[in-house]
């Protein structure tokens, strides 16, 4: 359902940087290559894969919440890899990103584009998430923030702290990397050496088991190598044709699916930097399988997992302001007893995903396409 004036018409929402898989840069020169790319039908696939990323964090996140509370082992033993939706957003972006921009590499007037749509897509909905969290901590404590502390989050810098809005840390990593992919539209070369040198922190970061020189998670933790997986099956999917895709879209979710039951298992620590290459492969294969399947057969996903694919981020930055508001609604009405658990846990779940879409749809995507027609991109 999309957000029509005068109602709210039937038809699903698009996330705009998903959109931006239909859209190339106007100027560079028409080859078979670019006419092709410039009929490429928007990847519903990896839309859907997006809502279910952010749905199984959510999975995640509500079991640690009652398992903290009341001690409710048995969900977040269900669903303790729910954390690994993380690492197919990284692998996801590091794929959009350079699908999306490669035509802009080495071609400094696209900057400003690049930028513009990047911070329009990222920065507003997470400011006004960040601005609901300080404000319900300021409540709590009476207390405001650190000037600093607030600073670092507001801009998102990769400093060693994690943002005020803790779920914040991801778009730390985010901003790295578009950093980084910005000055290789500025200058080719030396967005290749850039990028080179930031895989060899990463890789000596694993190797030696701390950070190289103390330098913060979003620079040097192994989280940064998936942007790099995206940007190899970006790759792929921009020089050749994949075959296949029904089979590859079952064997990564297969291979996800094992490592997540190694992991619910207690054979693999899912916060150890093997984990990141373990869930990161499987992703890959679904990025790959996805975006093919959309892309030769036209594959459509149904309504529900639409809406929660083009809301994937506003669920995923608010859903501890829902948990937290039905929590505490539970709890008034007398029923955060044992025996009520079992039927909280979907509760609490549904209500972060419901919450998250009504927010998208009624500010997150409103405010982009009003920010976006006033800068022109």
């Amino acid at each position: 359902m999309a957000i029509a004036s005068g109602g709210i018409s039937p038809t699903p929402i698009a996330d705009p940087l998903l959109q931006d898989l239909t859209h190339k840069p106007a100027s560079p020169p028409i080859t078979h290559a670019t006419a092709a790319a410039a009929v490429r039908p928007r990847l519903h696939g990896i839309e859907a894969g997006r809502g279910l990323a952010a749905a199984t964090v959510v999975l995640y996140h509500a079991a640690r919440h009652l398992d903290k509370a009341y001690g409710a082992s048995a969900a977040m033993a269900v669903f303790k890899f729910g954390h690994a939706g993380v690492d197919f957003f990284f692998v996801i972006s590091g794929f959009i990103i350079l699908f999306v921009h490669h035509n802009d590499i080495g071609r400094p007037e696209r900057l400003r584009h690049y930028l513009g749509r990047r911070a329009i897509r990222l920065l507003p909905v997470y400011w006004i998430a960040l601005a609901g969290a300080v404000l319900l901590t300021t409540l709590g404590t009476h207390h405001l923030p650190a000037p600093t502390a607030l600073i670092n989050s507001v801009l998102l810098l990769p400093v060693t702290q994690k943002p005020l809005l803790e779920i914040g840390w991801t778009l730390q990593h985010e901003i790295v990397f578009y950093a980084i992919f910005s000055v290789m539209i500025l200058h080719r070369t030396a967005g290749i050496a850039l990028f080179g040198l930031w895989a060899s922190i990463i890789a000596t970061t694993v190797w030696i088991g701390h950070p190289l020189f103390g330098l913060p998670p979003a620079i040097s933790s192994a989280f940064g190598g998936e942007f790099f997986i995206g940007m190899a099956v970006a790759g792929i999917m921009i020089h050749t044709q994949p075959r296949h895709a029904v089979a590859l879209l079952l064997l990564g979710a297969a291979l996800f699916a094992a490592v997540a039951a190694a992991e619910d298992a207690g054979f693999i620590n899912g916060y150890k930097d093997l984990a990141r290459l373990l869930y990161g492969v499987p992703s890959a294969l679904l990025v790959v399988g996805a975006a093919e399947w959309s892309r030769t057969m036209r594959g459509k996903v149904p309504a529900w997992l639409a809406a929660m694919g083009a809301a994937s981020y506003s669920i995923y930055l608010f859903q501890f302001m829902f948990i937290g508001l039905i929590w505490r609604v539970w709890q008034v009405a007398g029923l955060d007893r044992t025996g009520h658990l079992k039927l909280c846990f979907p509760v609490l779940v549904a209500s972060a995903i419901a919450g998250g879409i009504v927010v998208s749809r009624t500010l997150e995507y409103p405010l982009m396409r009003r920010l976006r027609r006033a800068q022109g991109t």
